[in-house]
């Protein structure tokens, strides 16, 4: 099995360059910060398969060389610029929320995936919030400070991905997934407005999308119908992108 290979979905894939991209620009990096974080988002974009791959089949020695290799790509640019402050368990450490939040993502996904199974609903939600990862180590890896604006930026580009994943689910002629709870799930994230009021104009059309589903009682069945969909809800993912990245940068 290939190490390195560009991802089986572009949707996946995209979110790991243009999540990078969006915390570079909030963490208004200079053009060294540039060059470091798209080569360790590069990184992260070509190993993503066979880290998954590694992971769902429980391949320990896949998984620890993906994750060696991913670690050192993200720890070695934050050591370069902060020093020793990269090590320490401190406020002022820039991986310290990142490297927080990719742990407990990853204890929620492997419980899910355990108890429920990979084809769970839930399981294949929570495995989108990865891809979008790497807008949270952007400050540190370009040796600028962590900042509420990446956080948030992350938060909403990750959830959404996780909620599209779940709509895409209800969507699904062989699936029993309750339309109701894509809508429901979605509502905690209208609390980004008391971070930033205009930040509501990013969600105007995902919950829509999501109100109008409540009544749409077409369902898809064949694959081509299927990677439609799947387009249809990356290019939303990618209205909110660039809505929620404008607001954040220019407010």
């Amino acid at each position: 099995m290939r190490v390195f290979k560009v991802p089986r979905e572009p949707g996946a894939g995209g979110t790991i360059i243009l999540s990078m991209i969006g915390g570079l620009i909030l963490a208004h990096a200079d053009w060294r910060g540039w060059v470091v974080g798209i080569t360790v988002a590069l990184v992260t974009f070509f190993t993503f398969d066979y880290a998954f791959d590694s992971y769902r089949a429980w391949r320990l020695g896949g998984m620890a060389f993906t994750l060696g290799l991913n670690g050192l790509a993200y720890i070695l640019p934050a050591i370069y610029w902060f020093g020793g402050e990269a090590l320490k368990p401190s406020p002022k450490n820039p991986l310290l929320v990142p490297l927080t939040i990719v742990a407990v993502l990853f204890a929620l996904h492997f419980a899910f995936s355990r108890i429920k199974g990979w084809k769970n609903p839930l399981t294949y939600a929570l495995g989108n919030f990865l891809p979008a990862v790497p807008a949270l180590f952007a400050p540190a890896v370009a040796g600028k400070p962590f900042s509420y604006d990446v956080l948030v930026f992350w938060f909403l580009l990750a959830y959404y991905e996780a909620i599209g994943a779940a709509y895409v689910e209800t969507k699904l002629a062989f699936r029993k997934f309750p339309k109701k709870y894509p809508l429901i799930a979605w509502l905690p994230a209208f609390l980004v407005v008391l971070y930033n009021s205009y930040l509501i104009l990013a969600l105007i059309e995902p919950t829509a999308r999501l109100i109008l589903n409540l009544r749409d009682t077409t369902y898809v069945a064949k694959i081509d119908d299927i990677k439609r969909l799947g387009w249809s809800v990356f290019r939303s993912v990618m209205l909110l992108y660039v809505i929620t990245l404008a607001v954040l940068y220019l407010s």
